[in-house]
């Protein structure tokens, strides 16, 4: 099992309600970790409140680590997002982005921990937002098994996520393997994207589906819709498509390694 991470550009694409559905959809157990400094959403989001009297998360771990590393203190900080899907699970956020600072030295132990839960237990999906800005969590990124952006395929989007991912490429190097994941649809092809985006593979596209996407942001309209909707089928896409990258990239290093 592996740790991921998702991240975007800015602006907005999407990057948690995608990491709601790729969790959802990933097809095994799954532990959702909301690691953006500017703060979770999916308790009052998703979860709309019902919820009420969480007191762990992403913070809370933090200081629990410092007292006590011992990395099964995670699973103290873990809620279920749905209780007939056992295996979907949620590490949530800070509430108070004022609280990011907090954080800025406890991101090694922190990776520690969810790297443990990987060895045997779960796979982990962690939301990092938007990268490029100060507060990124860029040791948690340089430590993962796979790093996808998300970004629509506009202009904008793809003049933005290029400095950023310069920035994320003389960051982690060749040790992380990095792959793009599209939004909706745009102007430009999956190829031009590509070469502009220095050569990164494209692993998934995740239709626009504003009503599919209310269901996941905001808890809106039955939960049944979760299961059939064309967003789900994307994520499902996406999530298949980001665990065989990141088994490819182990493969390759081995048969390099043997070489």
């Amino acid at each position: 099992m592996a740790l991921y991470t998702l991240m975007s550009p800015g602006d907005s694409p999407g990057v948690t309600t995608t990491a709601l559905a790729v969790s959802y959809a990933w097809g095994g157990r799954a532990l959702l970790a909301e690691c953006d400094p500017k703060g979770g959403n999916v308790l009052q989001g998703f979860l709309t409140g019902r919820l009420g009297g969480i007191h762990g998360g992403l913070l809370e771990l933090a200081m629990a680590i410092a007292h006590n590393p011992n990395p099964a203190v995670l699973w103290e900080h873990v809620i279920p997002l749905d209780q007939d899907v056992r295996e979907w699970l949620l590490l949530p956020g800070i509430r108070d982005p004022r609280h990011a600072p907090q954080l800025d030295m406890a991101w090694d132990p922190i990776v520690d921990v969810l790297e443990a839960a990987t060895e045997d237990v779960v796979d982990v999906i962690a939301d990092v937002g938007q990268i490029g800005r100060p507060d990124t969590p860029m040791k948690l990124v340089a430590r993962t098994s796979l790093a996808v952006m998300l970004l629509r395929p506009t202009l904008r989007q793809i003049t933005a996520a290029k400095p950023r991912l310069d920035a994320l490429g003389r960051y982690v190097g060749t040790n992380v393997p990095v792959a793009l994941g599209l939004i909706g649809q745009g102007d430009y092809s999956d190829k031009q994207i590509s070469q502009i985006l220095y050569g990164l593979p494209i692993i998934g596209r995740i239709p626009h589906d504003p009503r599919s996407a209310s269901l996941l942001s905001d808890g809106k309209q039955s939960r049944r819709l979760i299961r059939i909707n064309s967003l789900m089928r994307g994520a499902a896409k996406l999530a298949a498509a980001m665990r065989e990258h990141a088994q490819k990239v182990v493969i390759d290093d081995s048969v390099e390694a043997a070489g």
